[in-house]
């Protein structure tokens, strides 16, 4: 007969193995609060036949619980010397932390405890950081956001592995398993008092909760965890769907997300959903702040007739629609907020205040120019010095080929200039003639009607194209 010990050995090895947590002889570094979990966590890990793993343990006491957290730590240190394990800790005293921060006691103790374990992992040259949440810490973390609101990607619970090399073997084991291992083992561990407060909602969800739903279903703590396994399953394949149809149809560049609202406005909802978190994500790095219903604001603005609006999101991020495309952008980076205005006296380059730079040099011919991005002057009829400067409201010009005026502002609008754009597009003049909108449009003043003539050719090197237009 197989001991029950043996069993669940057996059972974190085949987790260990099907989900690719570490190899053997791996450097792991155990993270040890001293509670039942990460004590049999840490047996378990030097039980694994064949893994020689090197285990470090990681102890971060809080400061939260006066002379019992001391006593935590000390415990702590007396299970590593038991085993000859290197130990590592750490105080911070999380409340000072949160009211510095201005953070919540719970999100201020998990960023702490964030940048203790990778200083640790760096310092060992560890493959990952082991926790010991178990099936019964992910039946409650399903029902918490469930009860507050979540979808797929929160309802999926905890990973086995997450980008951040925590590995969570247990997660198939409930708590009345781990407590059973250890009596068999005669291992002790540390009660923290504080996990019976019921003012917490995850204790209310463990005390109240979850013993309500057993009575329904004797196995409902199995069930939440074997739910989110499946789901996490979907949630997976949804994210690579999800990232190749980001791919097609948002680039990131350099201080902004641009979406070609088009294919956008292709994709199915919930696809369309998906591919907004992720193009915030990628251009912030988190999704901190945002729900539901900034999703849906956004999605408002791509179904919406209006060709340009704007919409706040959390972190100074800004949505903006612009005819054709959708971008997220620094609120603080979005305008230009100064005019410019450059005298050109003669040929040279000329730098352009967040737009570029102009280049005018000397050309010998005189062949009539209909490319926009390209102005070519007689300097007979517009001598220096000329000026190049910003958008002002009632700017007009007479477009190469017309008899009559166009405003500025009509072009920018025929061109889906976005208006957040239009002040970096440089207007040449010569005197109180606009002879160019560059990149835009050639003033009929420019044509060229003479042979012989001194002729210059100016050239805007746009920042934002990387090109010359």
């Amino acid at each position: 007969m197989i001991s029950p010990d043996f069993a669940l050995v057996s059972r974190i090895e085949r987790t260990v193995r099907q989900q690719l947590l570490f190899r053997p002889g791996d450097t792991l570094v155990v993270a040890l609060s001293g509670g039942a979990d990460s004590t049999a966590l840490l047996d378990l890990l030097t039980s694994l036949p064949d893994y020689n793993l090197h285990l470090v343990v990681a102890h971060l006491n809080h400061c939260l619980r006066g002379a019992d957290s001391d006593a935590d730590e000390e415990f702590c240190r007396g299970v590593a010397a038991r085993y000859d394990i290197p130990f590592e800790s750490r105080r911070v005293d999380v409340m000072v932390a949160a009211s510095e921060k201005r953070l919540n006691l719970e999100d201020a103790g998990r960023r702490a405890r964030i940048e203790f374990f990778a200083e640790i992992g760096v310092k060992y040259g560890a493959t990952a950081v082991a926790l010991a949440h178990h099936a019964d810490d992910q039946a409650e973390t399903v029902l918490m956001r469930l009860l507050r609101g979540s979808g797929m990607t929160g309802l999926s619970g905890m990973a086995y592995k997450n980008a951040r090399g925590y590995v969570r073997p247990l997660l198939d084991i409930t708590r009345s398993e781990i407590e059973q291992y250890l009596n068999m083992r005669g291992l002790e561990w540390r009660e923290d008092a504080s996990n019976s407060d019921t003012i917490y909602l995850r204790n209310r969800i463990r005390h109240e909760l979850l013993p309500l739903l057993e009575t329904y279903n004797p196995a409902i703590r199995s069930c939440f965890a074997a739910t989110a396994s499946i789901i996490r399953g979907d949630d997976e394949l949804l994210d690579e769907l999800t990232s190749q149809a980001f791919v097609r149809s948002c680039i990131l560049g350099e201080g902004r997300v641009e979406c070609d609202l088009e294919q956008l406005r292709g994709f199915k909802p919930a696809l369309l959903q998906r591919v907004l978190r992720y193009a915030y994500q990628q251009f912030v790095g988190n999704l901190q702040g945002v729900g539901l219903c900034h999703i849906e604001a956004i999605s408002r603005l791509i179904a919406s007739d209006r060709p340009n609006a704007a919409l706040s999101l959390p972190q100074q991020i800004t949505a903006v629609r612009a005819y054709n495309k959708i971008s997220f952008i620094h609120e603080k980076g979005e305008p230009l907020d100064a005019d410019f205005d450059i005298q050109i006296t003669d040929p040279g380059c000329y730098e352009l205040p967040d737009t570029g730079a102009l280049r005018v040099e000397l050309s010998a011919s005189g062949v009539v120019l209909t490319d926009s991005g390209i102005a070519l002057v007689d300097l007979v009829k517009f001598p220096f010095p000329w000026h190049v400067r910003s958008f002002c409201n009632g700017d007009r010009i007479q477009p190469l080929g017309m008899s009559g005026h166009k405003k500025v502002k009509d072009i920018f609008i025929d061109r889906k200039i976005p208006a957040s754009e239009r002040k970096r597009i440089p207007l040449l003049f010569c005197g109180g003639d606009l002879l160019w909108i560059a990149g835009l449009c050639v003033s009929e003043l420019s044509r060229v009607d003479a042979r012989e003539s001194t002729f210059v050719r100016v050239t805007w090197y746009n920042l934002y194209t990387a090109d010359s237009r």
